[in-house]
């Protein structure tokens, strides 16, 4: 028997997904258990978690600046924390464009600007439109991603997002076409939601949105994960977006099982 620890996501990052989330980490719990294991789940927003002892493994969707300074003591002692806080930390978007560029990942132009200065704007903000984003976490209100077009709607939205004290923003260029969302778990699951109308995504465009996905998560260090990504018109993939640990919520119980298998697979306590 192995022990492990869970940990949700805090609830400023779960913006009207709040159960969804909780619900794919409860499921997780569960397929551990039924496998004959120690599990414990605690909230993100708790005041105090315990300390990992012995082999325990940790598995958390925590975003927030305080539980990855913990999680990053408890890495630092050897604790197996899924997903890294390194990977958490890369998932956010001023981090992201870097690692992604870094391997060569195909992702829409995209510019890094400081809200509290005059921005300096892409050519392409008024050519076919752009998208205003947060630069660190995942949205927490409409505000965090916004579609624009032109430059005065682009000034408008990085300044509630400056108003905020978000000092970051991401200026991503818009790429028209088919945007499909995507969950997967490295070497072990993959799911892409179809576009809707019952259309269905050929197989060569699922086998290629997984190798896409795998890579940009290699590249970001994270095992639990999903995204977006747009099929253009000429049929070249992009990745919009990769996201530490979504809540799975088409697809929670292969999801679940797959996880609980990725987090086994790593438990050198096993067997013991």
């Amino acid at each position: 028997m192995s022990a492990f620890l869970g940990i949700t996501r805090e609830r400023v990052f779960s913006p009207g997904r709040v159960a969804d989330d909780r619900a794919i980490l409860e499921a997780v719990a569960a397929c551990l258990r039924r496998r004959g294991h120690l599990v414990t789940v605690f909230g993100g927003d708790d005041e105090r978690w315990p300390e990992p002892t012995g082999g325990t493994v940790v598995f958390t969707m925590s975003q927030g600046e305080e539980a990855l300074a913990q999680l990053q003591r408890w890495a630092a002692r050897g604790v197996r924390i899924v997903n890294p806080p390194a990977g958490i930390l890369n998932c956010q978007r001023h981090r992201t464009i870097v690692a992604l560029a870094q391997a060569q990942i195909p992702f829409p132009e995209s510019v890094v600007v400081d809200t509290r200065e005059p921005p300096v704007l892409p050519a392409w903000v008024g050519n076919g439109g752009a998208w205003i984003k947060r630069g660190d976490v995942h949205a927490t209100e409409a505000d965090d991603v916004v579609r624009i077009d032109g430059g005065a709607a682009a000034r408008q939205a990085l300044e509630k997002l400056r108003a905020r004290g978000i000092r970051r923003a991401l200026v991503q260029r818009h790429v028209p076409g088919t945007v499909l969302k995507f969950y997967a778990v490295r070497e072990r699951f993959f799911h892409c939601v179809p576009p809707g109308h019952g259309q269905e995504i050929a197989a060569p465009v699922l086998r290629n949105i997984d190798t896409l996905g795998a890579q940009a998560a290699r590249a970001l260090n994270l095992e639990v994960y999903g995204g977006d990504c747009v099929v253009a018109m000429n049929g070249r993939l992009q990745l919009i977006d990769l996201n530490d640990w979504p809540s799975y919520a088409p697809c929670r119980a292969g999801a679940a099982e797959a996880i609980a298998a990725n987090l086994l697979a790593h438990d050198v306590t096993i067997g013991t």
